[in-house]
């Protein structure tokens, strides 16, 4: 006789309950254990270790500025910093705190050497992001860059993101866009990002039909400055470790 099919929410719901039964066995097996299990359990090929080691070497690299960087092959993570006078930005001018953190990938996703991965971490530097701050202002910017081995890339950035929650970085909600390379002509729906709204000067930000955002500048850079007090401030420490925890207690 074939057994019952069962529906997606019945499945569901039995695949919650044996997790749960194998949870406690777990807990039972380490409780009735003589000998504890160790606090914590590094693993050198978790991708967080290497994230925490691929920003951390980043950041040991010399800032340089953003308008002497040369030519140079190579894939990876980079963050962007601020040193001068525009008000929303105080907190973190001339500090070791980044505005914005990326990433580049590989030319070919499985690029081996540096030569192979192409120029795409000098040319989004150089192209894009230069570009877009001498449209939109005069001011001192710098950066670290490393090249990774290809596909560790968004590892390292994600980890970076975690750690210093850049203000123009989208997941921070605030004064996202620095990153667009453009808007879609075609596209009559576009809103004005909030950083070429508190950064006017790219030309295809300004295209009739990009929308104004809804908020002004000064309520940008009042939500820039309250983000800023958050984080730059208090130091906000990564959200992750290399140290994972062990499979359980003593």
């Amino acid at each position: 006789m074939p057994s019952p099919r069962l529906d997606k929410s019945r499945l569901r719901g039995l695949r919650d309950d044996i997790s749960r039964v194998i949870e406690r066995l777990q807990q039972l097996a380490s409780a009735i254990d003589p000998i504890g299990q160790p606090p914590f359990v590094l693993d050198p090929s978790e991708p967080r270790v290497i994230g925490e080691l691929i920003a951390r070497t980043l950041l040991e690299q010399p800032r340089t500025k953003l308008t002497e960087l040369r030519r140079f092959y190579g894939s990876g993570v980079y963050a962007i910093y601020y040193r001068g006078d525009f008000s929303a930005y105080r907190r973190l001018s001339g500090r070791d705190w980044p505005l914005y953190v990326g990433k580049a990938d590989p030319a070919v996703p499985e690029a081996v050497s540096p030569r192979e991965q192409g120029d795409r971490l000098a040319r989004r530097l150089m192209d894009d992001h230069a570009r877009s701050l001498r449209a939109a202002s005069n001011e001192d910017f710098s950066c670290r860059y490393l090249v990774v081995r290809s596909a560790w890339q968004a590892t390292a950035e994600q980890y970076l993101i975690d750690w210093f929650q850049p203000v123009w970085n989208s997941e921070m909600g605030v004064c996202f866009g620095f990153g667009k390379h453009g808007d879609d002509p075609r596209t009559r729906s576009n809103t004005r990002a909030p950083w070429d709204t508190l950064h006017p000067g790219r030309i295809w930000a300004l295209k009739a039909g990009n929308r104004p955002n809804p908020k002004t500048a000064e309520q940008i850079a009042r939500e820039v400055r309250e983000h800023l007090r958050e984080t730059v401030s208090h130091g906000k420490p990564p959200r992750h470790s290399v140290a994972s925890e062990g499979e359980g207690g003593t």
